[in-house]
């Protein structure tokens, strides 16, 4: 397909973080992502390589875009931004959760008229919003008609040109085919015309289940638009109106001419129209009001009309049988699908509902409920996740539908990441499928730029897909140890660190006044953050002096003035102390002591 599959966690012009992969295409892929900026889940729809290298291709995408992207209307997926990230050319969509109608007619086939109707709407109210800002849509097809679990009705894709070529996947050139007006087919250009052909070829197929020309081949699908005429779809499903067909000849008429000029003119045809009375039986369309587009009946046209002529007068007895008959068919199928057996109910939005209340919505519809379990990170245990048909889709009676209750977020262990640098980490984490969150650096003994600690290291298993915090070394703190104040300061600061509270103790080792060590030696600090000194006092070792000889009270003033406690060992009366000498000392002259250590001097007589 030439894509270039882009990993989880990637970032796009620093604003998109891409999530997962919703949908490969030949000609782009999709992505969910979630707009960091704006804190917003958004779709990334990034373009094949072979067309974002194709540069003229390219200017015509991004200058498109940017046409589309000043629509807003309810029923137009909207258009936020364009970018360009080395090969990469990507748009940011606006991201819709539901279905697309290609998908209900693959499981439904036939869509009831008046459903058909209703979509079809919407489909042209969003379609005339652009035909009016003077934008072509050039590819309508069920596939772009996005149903949202909400029960909007929104059409994708516009203003983007589909050039069909050989690098285009079969499948999607044939489904694009399929819808193709004459005109395009024969090299003409694309025109608001081209597009109501396509609408009406959509209509076709939502009330028949099936496309009016269909072919192994493109070209032999191709061909038929080219030289055949779309047949009125009540000779597939006899229930409907001749309003109804003669809406959908009218659509695709073979010459642009004769069409509606461009959604908003065939929306004004399509809303003069009733499918069905309230008794249930097939009707004839209302008539077209003063002022309106004129919609000619296939009664009343001829061969250079816009609509192909019918049976003559000597075949109309033959003719109004088979419409008596066509009368009956469809009341019994107006019954078959609209209370009987065939009727569709469309499917309710179940999620975060219990099983109780979910049974409660579905018991009008007597259907078979099918419960399977599923983990979930963003619904609690016990309560619905999805449904399937999904939310919007539609299920016959006495149908079955699959209810998805929710485990919980999936428990796994995160892994090892320490001592990984961090490219290495942020790969690891998001191929083991989390996300990368808070980024920490810190000073620690670990090697500069490696992870030092992360949120699961403990090995207690977290939810998958939750965001993993890391915590990044900044190297070790400077060692400050033996250092004066003024030089540990600087030391510190030069990395981004202050110095806080300075304490003194007393060390043998480091000189006075100097740095003994940080209090306490602390790690995880950021840069910016405080830290204590331990200062030097100095040493507190003394070396007891020899005072034998020396007067009783001058021995005792000398020794407390070293900082030692002293007991006086006599049987002198203390008037007497000034006068008679120290005859010794414990521990003697000589001896090394710390302060507060005590001396005790004998003078006995």
């Amino acid at each position: 397909m030439n894509n270039i599959t882009i990993q989880a966690g990637t970032e796009l012009s620093g604003r998109y973080r891409v999530q997962r992969l919703l949908a490969h295409g030949g000609m782009a892929s999709v992505y969910e992502a979630l707009d960091i900026q704006l804190h917003r889940q958004v779709a990334i729809k990034v373009l094949a390589s072979h067309l974002s290298g194709d540069q003229s291709f390219r200017e015509k995408f991004v200058t498109e875009a940017r046409v589309a992207a000043a629509l807003n209307h309810p029923n137009l997926v909207n258009i936020y931004d364009q970018g360009q990230q080395g090969d990469l050319t990507y748009l940011v969509l606006e991201l819709v959760t539901g279905t697309t109608l290609r998908h209900v007619l693959d499981d439904f086939k036939i869509i009831d008229a008046e459903r058909a109707v209703e979509l079809m709407e919407a489909v042209l109210e969003g379609l005339g919003a652009a035909h009016a800002a003077g934008i072509i849509h050039r590819d309508i097809k069920p596939e772009n008609i996005l149903l949202s679990n909400e029960g909007r009705i929104k059409l994708s894709d516009f203003g983007l040109a589909r050039n069909v070529d050989t690098r285009t996947e079969a499948s999607e050139l044939l489904g694009t085919v399929g819808y193709m007006a004459p005109e395009l087919v024969t090299g003409g250009a694309a025109t608001k015309a081209s597009d109501v052909y396509a609408c009406g070829i959509m209509l076709y197929e939502m009330l028949t289940g099936t496309r009016p020309f269909v072919g192994e081949q493109s070209m032999q699908v191709a061909y038929q638009h080219a030289n055949s005429r779309v047949p009125v779809p009540s000779l597939a499903n006899p229930e409907l109106s001749p309003g109804l067909d003669r809406l959908v000849l009218m659509a695709t008429e073979p010459k642009a001419s004769n069409r509606p000029a461009d959604a908003q003119e065939l929306l004004l045809a399509l809303r003069q129209f009733e499918t069905l009375s309230p008794d249930n039986r097939t009707t004839v369309l209302n008539p077209v009001s003063a002022g309106a587009t004129e919609v000619i009946s296939p009664l009343e046209s001829s061969d250079d009309e816009p609509f192909a002529s019918v049976p003559s007068r000597r075949k109309l007895a033959p003719f109004l049988i088979w419409s008596v008959i066509a009368i009956l068919v469809g009341s019994l199928g107006g019954w078959w699908f609209g209370a009987g057996p065939g009727a569709l109910s469309p499917v309710p939005q179940l999620s975060n509902r219990t099983m109780a209340q979910a049974q409660a919505a579905l018991s009008p519809l007597d259907l078979k409920i099918v419960v399977a379990h599923e983990n979930s990170l963003t619904i609690d245990a016990g309560l619905i996740t999805r449904t399937d048909p999904a939310a919007g889709g539609f299920v016959g009676r006495n149908g079955a539908i699959t209810i998805y209750l929710s485990d919980g977020p999936k428990l796994v262990t995160v892994p090892m990441l320490k001592d990984k640098n961090l490219a290495d980490a942020t790969s690891t984490l998001v191929g083991a499928g989390f996300v990368l969150g808070d980024v920490k650096s810190v000073f620690s003994s670990t090697a500069l730029g490696n992870i030092v600690d992360h949120t699961g290291s403990d090995g207690i298993n977290i939810a998958e897909g939750s965001k993993i915090d890391l915590k990044v070394s900044l190297g070790a703190i400077p060692s400050v140890a033996g250092l004066s104040q003024e030089a540990a300061k600087a030391a510190l600061n030069l990395v981004g660190l202050e110095v806080g509270t300075i304490s003194e103790s007393f060390s043998d080792t480091v000189p006075k006044g100097n740095v003994i060590d940080l209090i306490p030696n602390q790690l995880g600090l950021e840069k910016g953050s405080t830290i204590d000194l331990n200062v030097s006092k100095g040493t507190n070792k003394v070396t007891v002096p020899n005072m034998v000889g020396q007067r009783i009270l001058y021995a005792q003033d000398q020794l407390k003035a070293l900082g030692l406690k002293v007991l006086v060992d006599t049987n002198l009366n203390t008037n007497q102390w000034g006068t008679k000498n120290v005859k010794s000392t414990n521990p003697s002259a000589g001896t090394v002591l710390r302060r507060g250590d005590t001396v005790t001097i004998i003078a006995r007589y």
